[in-house]
């Protein structure tokens, strides 16, 4: 029996399905990794892979990246013996680095996505006074009953696109929430307005990612998010930005500043702390003060830990002149050209889309929203994830995910993954052959 087969019998036996997070959760076992370095990771058994995961695109330097660390622990190094329960001069610095990159007017840290949504939630509805909320098709905004809906639903369940159906995201969840929430289409502004047109005396907020990661990467259509906020003005409406995953990687750091419109209310972390656990919601002056006027609350006993803050104001400073994002996104751009031209060249309809060291593969002509991902190549995509995995790329071998790479991931390891992705390819054409 291999290392990784005793670790998971042995977790088997104290932690349902043997993970901690059903993400990670694979067949015959979950991967067990005991070293980090730079763009590598290594497994319990020896194996050596390029990490292409990125803790969910979390990590924005690399494993053990020393000009992080070592600013992190001269950081730490200010609040000796501190870890939680007290404001300092750490989170202060680390809210006004924040808000010299994300153009918003407020502030505050909280510890993962979902909190950081809850607090929304409550926030919009006590602006507002109303209590529901519309979100987009296909969209994880997290696992809390009120936004974990019509995430990944099957294509049999979604409904009709100008009324999509809203298909409870878990088992377990309020039937209520359901009943609470208008599902609207990405990228399709004109039925986005007959629903949200229908329901305005209800909806508190618009929640949505502006550029839709979670199931690979899909870029809003021009217009589109200029659109929304025209119409959430409109309707008096919140719109409500989901940058979890686009902050600080996209163009310009965020899509507010890459697109040019601005949300009432927005969340973000992943690359925020690279790696390090920590939220934030950010937004509109009036609206962010409801949670010091009395009008909600926003509390956490690990809100702006000193280790999170620390981590957070060594990346943030690391990352404000936006050249390491930029280099990113240049190496992600060739990747694209070299995997789109070797698939052409095999007559393989695939896409490799993203931008700022996000992306993800399309067996597709094109993906404008979440049913045409939904509806890409399956087998085309398990095929090329496999063979990537057998040529040391650590990948999600599940067509609607997401991948990442990092400033680590250095010219001479993106020439790697482009080789690994002909070859994947080729399988994809020999299977396709047959």
């Amino acid at each position: 029996m291999s290392t990784s087969e005793q670790l998971y019998d042995r977790a088997n036996k104290t932690v349902p399905g043997g993970v901690h997070s059903n993400s990670r959760a694979r067949v015959p076992h979950p991967y067990y990794i005991k070293k980090g370095e730079g763009a590598y990771i290594y497994d319990v058994e020896g194996l050596k892979f390029i990490d292409l995961i990125m803790g969910n695109g979390s990590i924005f330097f690399g494993h053990g990246y020393e000009p992080f660390y070592t600013r992190y622990q001269e950081n730490l190094k200010r609040c000796e013996g501190l870890t939680t329960g007290w404001e300092t001069e750490l989170a202060v610095e680390a809210a006004e680095t924040f808000l010299r990159i994300i153009p918003a007017d407020r502030m505050r840290f909280t510890n993962t996505g979902t909190e950081a949504i809850i607090h929304v939630m409550q926030m919009a509805r006590a602006y507002t006074g109303k209590n529901d909320f519309a979100l987009v098709e296909g969209a994880y905004n997290g696992w809390v009953d009120g936004v974990n809906i019509s995430n990944f639903p099957a294509l049999k369940d979604v409904g009709d696109v100008n009324r999509p159906n809203a298909v409870p995201g878990a088992g377990g969840m309020d039937t209520r929430s359901i009943e609470n929430t208008v599902i609207v289409p990405f990228n399709n502004l004109e039925v986005t307005r007959k629903l949200l047109t229908e329901n305005k005396d209800r909806l508190a907020a618009l929640i949505l990612e502006p550029v839709m990661i979670d199931v690979g990467f899909i870029e809003p259509a021009p217009g589109y998010l200029q659109g929304l906020r025209e119409l959430c003005d409109e309707l008096g409406i919140l719109l409500v930005f989901d940058e979890l995953l686009c902050g600080f990687r996209v163009p310009e750091g965020s899509c507010q500043k890459w697109f040019g419109v601005t949300p009432d209310l927005s969340i973000f972390g992943k690359a925020i702390a690279n790696g390090h656990i920590l939220a934030a919601v950010a937004g509109k002056a009036d609206v962010m003060e409801t949670v010091a006027n009395g009008k909600t609350n926003f509390v956490g006993t690990f809100n702006g830990h000193v280790y999170s803050v620390a981590a957070a104001l060594a990346a943030l400073e690391l990352m404000e002149d936006g050249s390491a994002r930029e280099a990113m996104e240049k190496k992600v751009q060739y990747m694209k050209t070299r995997f789109e031209a070797t698939a052409k060249k095999l007559g393989i309809p695939a896409i490799l889309v993203g931008r700022g060291g996000h992306f993800h593969w399309y067996f597709a002509d094109d993906v404008v929203n979440y049913r045409d991902a939904a509806g890409s190549n399956v087998s085309n995509f398990i095929t090329f994830a496999n063979a990537m995995l057998e040529q040391g790329m650590m990948v999600i071998p599940k067509p609607l995910s997401h991948h990442a790479i990092s400033v680590s991931h250095t010219d001479e390891i993106i020439e790697k993954i482009c080789d690994a992705m002909d070859v994947a390819l080729q399988k994809v054409a020999e299977q396709n052959n047959k």
